[in-house]
């Protein structure tokens, strides 16, 4: 009976999601484990195939700080965001290629739906915070994004922007997720991580939060590194207008856990 009550549970998620738009937004550490990958390639597309619209935003920060100091590079951060000078921006473009073209031989081994998107998608500005070649996003160009959807493909996007001079930009991945998903009106970010999702100060898994006290947080230093624009980029998501935020471990089917079970399996952040 309680197969019975798990399908008849996602079948209602299921079609409450039919035509919606998610963001899955994983990090590059994820990619080393080849089993995870390999279930995430098949949640996405069993997502896709019931009519659900998938898109994917991708980083690749272990591989990017993995590959600096095998070139005598310092991988420095601010407040979790990378500082690119002219030499790590050609690691980091060199790396998100790399990963862009993983996720999609993964996605296409099993069903050829899944094309890569970069570059001149974002249109940005540069950052004036001590941060170098680090930009922030003021307009997507959608055209290829809704044809594609459109067209049922699923897009694979790396986070790269250029700005009014062409010069390319590196642009936090939260943070072109965030400025993705307003802009196409989503429905949910779904961050996948190598954690379980924001942890209270004692370590525990909090399951679900406002954005006010995602805000507290942040300001008491609850949450620290990377997952400050993180959880940024998801109180501004919803701000915008995005309905839920989730932060979750990736592991086996664990989106399909996270989005069609009502226990979830890690934080989602709402109004």
């Amino acid at each position: 009976m309680a197969n019975t009550r798990e399908l008849i549970e996602a079948l209602h998620y299921i079609k409450k999601f039919k035509d919606q738009v998610f963001i899955i937004k994983f990090s590059g550490e994820i990619l080393s484990d080849e089993k995870v990958l390999e279930s995430i390639a098949l949640d996405l597309i069993l997502l896709h195939d019931v009519g659900i619209k998938i898109i994917v935003m991708h980083g690749a920060g272990t591989l990017i700080s993995s590959k600096m100091e095998k070139l005598g590079l310092k991988p420095r951060f601010i407040r979790g965001e990378r500082i690119t000078d002219e030499k790590t921006l050609d690691v980091v473009v060199s790396c998100l290629h790399q990963v862009n073209n993983r996720i999609i031989g993964k996605v296409n081994k099993e069903k050829t739906i899944a094309l890569g998107l970069g570059g001149s998608l974002f249109r940005a500005k540069r950052k004036k915070r001590g941060l170098g070649y680090v930009g922030e996003v003021e307009d997507v160009d959608l055209g290829l994004i809704h044809d594609m959807l459109k067209n049922e493909y699923m897009p694979v996007i790396y986070p790269i922007g250029v700005d009014g001079g062409g010069q390319l930009l590196n642009i936090n991945a939260d943070v072109a997720a965030g400025a993705l998903a307003k802009a196409l009106n989503a429905t949910k970010i779904i961050n996948l991580t190598n954690v379980e999702g924001v942890l209270d100060k004692e370590g525990r898994l909090i399951g679900k939060v406002g954005v006010s006290e995602a805000k507290k947080l942040v300001k008491n230093k609850t949450v620290t590194g990377g997952m400050i624009p993180k959880l940024e980029s998801g109180i501004k998501a919803i701000d915008q207008g995005v309905e839920q935020v989730h932060i979750i471990k990736a592991g086996e089917h664990a989106i399909l856990g996270e989005l069609l079970t009502e226990r979830g399996n890690g934080t989602m952040i709402t109004k």
